[in-house]
C-alpha cells in the first residue's frame, strides 16, 4: 500500500490536467463508445494533419490545428491509458507516457513554430532568464493556451525528468500573457488549466491553493456551470494533497451529475473528464491513508 502510494504521489505531483475543448459530437460519441475506433480515427486525422504541415511549414492555420489535434489526441489516448496502466503494469505504462511524450513535444514545437511566425523574437524570450514582455492579440489566444497545453502535458508524461520540470515557468507565462488578453476565452480553458498551475508555480509556494481555488471558481462560472474538468483537477490537485477524502469524493461526484448534453461545446471534455472521475473515486483506497 505503501509503495503504491508513492507511485500515485509522483504522478500527481507532476500533473497538468488541461480542460480539452472542442464542437465535435462524432468523436465524443466514439470516445464514450467505441474508444478503440475513436483513436484510430484520430491517429490518422494526426497524421493528416502532420503532412499537411511538412508540406506547408509555415501555415499558421496548419500549425494551429496541429498543436490543438495533436494535444487532444494524446492526452485523451496515452496520458489517460499511460495513469490507468502504471499502477497495474508499470512497463507498460511508462511506455504509453513515452508515447505522450514524444506526441506532446512534436505539438509543443507546432505551437512555438506558430507563435514566432507572429513575434520573431519569442525564441530567445524562451531561452532568457528574465521573460520581457509581448503584446499579444485575441487571435494569439488559442496558440498561447494550446502550446501551454501541449507543453505541461510534456511535462507530465516527463515523469519527473528535471530537464522538463525547469521549463514549468514557461508554461505559466504563456497562460498568464493568454489571460492579459482575454481571460473567459473557451469557457474557462486558461482557469482551468491555471488550476494546476497554480498548485506547481515555484514562485507562490505555500500560496497555490488560495490561487487554485479562485481560479476554480472562475472556470465554474465562465462555463456557466457545464464543465466537469474544473471539479476533477481541483479533487487530484488539491484535494490528494491535503488528503481531504470527503471534499475529493464531494468534488468528483459533482462532476459527474453534470449532463453533458447541457452544451456540445463542452461535451468531450466533460465524456473523458467523467471518465476520469469514475476511475479516480475507484482508485480512493490507493490515493488517502
Amino acid at each position: 500500500m505503501a509503495e503504491s502510494h508513492r507511485i500515485w504521489s509522483q504522478k500527481l505531483s507532476g500533473i497538468f490536467l488541461f480542460i480539452l475543448f472542442t464542437t465535435a459530437c462524432t468523436p465524443a460519441y466514439l470516445v464514450r463508445n467505441q474508444l478503440n475506433l475513436a483513436e484510430n480515427i484520430y491517429a490518422l486525422k494526426v497524421d493528416r494533419i502532420e503532412k499537411q504541415v511538412a508540406r506547408n511549414p509555415d501555415n499558421p492555420d496548419l500549425l494551429l490545428k496541429a498543436v490543438t489535434e495533436l494535444t487532444i489526441y494524446s492526452y485523451a489516448f496515452f496520458m489517460e491509458q499511460a495513469d490507468r496502466e502504471i499502477v497495474i503494469n508499470y512497463n507498460q505504462g511508462r511506455n504509453l507516457y513515452n508515447r505522450a511524450l514524444n506526441i506532446f513535444n512534436r505539438a509543443k514545437d507546432y505551437g512555438l513554430r506558430g507563435i514566432k511566425l507572429q513575434y520573431p523574437g519569442f525564441d530567445s524570450l524562451m531561452t532568457a532568464t528574465k521573460m520581457e514582455s509581448f503584446t499579444f492579440k485575441k487571435e494569439d489566444v488559442p496558440f498561447l493556451y494550446w502550446t501551454a497545453a501541449a507543453w505541461g502535458g510534456a511535462i507530465s508524461a516527463s515523469k519527473g525528468d528535471l530537464a522538463y520540470i525547469v521549463e514549468i515557468p514557461k508554461v505559466g507565462w504563456l497562460l498568464e500573457r493568454a489571460l492579459e488578453v482575454e481571460a473567459e476565452w473557451n469557457k474557462g480553458a486558461l482557469y482551468s488549466a491555471m488550476i494546476s498551475y497554480s498548485m506547481k508555480r515555484p514562485d507562490q509556494v505555500g500560496k497555490g491553493e488560495k490561487q487554485a481555488r479562485m481560479y476554480f471558481k472562475k472556470a465554474l462560472e465562465t462555463s456557466g456551470g457545464n464543465a466537469s474538468s474544473p471539479y476533477v483537477t481541483l479533487a487530484e490537485v488539491v484535494s490528494v494533497i491535503n488528503q481531504d477524502r470527503e471534499e475529493f469524493e464531494d468534488l468528483l461526484n459533482q462532476a459527474l451529475i453534470i449532463d453533458f448534453d447541457m452544451d456540445p461545446e463542452l461535451k468531450l471534455s466533460n465524456i473523458i473528464a467523467q471518465s476520469r472521475a469514475r476511475w479516480l473515486l475507484a482508485q480512493k483506497e490507493e490515493l488517502f491513508y
